[in-house]
């Protein structure tokens, strides 16, 4: 028994230094989080875990992109998010984007993929000297992000 325990205390020990950046404190991640992030992203070597009361994002860079994902406590998966530039996003979002955005000022571009909702795009701005935040819906359905 004592065998198992430290032969399972040592798994989860190597397997979260596998995923960890200097500084990074993995000891909160669960190794359902660390295995569910293995699987999904089996080529990233270096990630940056932040450990919240609703979920647990690793933040890491796959090809050449730096991404975030976010997991439940419980080990699933989210959803992913990237910056991107105006010009990366399906015509439909840009356009309404655009409309929004005339005459202000487009400060960060996000996109979010969703395992329920799918793609959406979360937009700061700023115009006429206030700032806020946009969803916009892959159909191009533009609303003000309440956290």
């Amino acid at each position: 028994m004592k065998k198992l325990f430290i032969t399972a205390l040592a798994a989860v020990t190597i397997a979260a230094s596998s995923f960890a950046t200097p500084g990074a404190d993995v000891s909160k991640v669960s190794l359902k989080v660390l295995n569910k992030f293995k699987a999904e992203f089996a080529t990233v070597d270096r990630v940056d875990w932040e450990v919240k009361k609703d979920y647990i994002k690793a933040k890491f860079t796959e090809d050449g992109l730096e991404q975030e994902a976010f997991f439940t406590q419980d080990g699933e998966l989210i959803g992913t998010s990237k910056r991107i530039e105006r010009a990366d996003m399906p015509s439909v979002p840009r356009k309404a984007l655009n409309k929004v955005v005339a005459g202000g000022e487009l400060l960060e571009l996000i996109e979010f993929n969703s395992t329920e909702k799918g793609i959406a795009y979360y937009a700061s701005i700023q115009k006429d000297g206030v700032k806020q935040i946009l969803e916009i819906s892959a159909s191009g359905f533009v609303s003000n992000y309440k956290k």
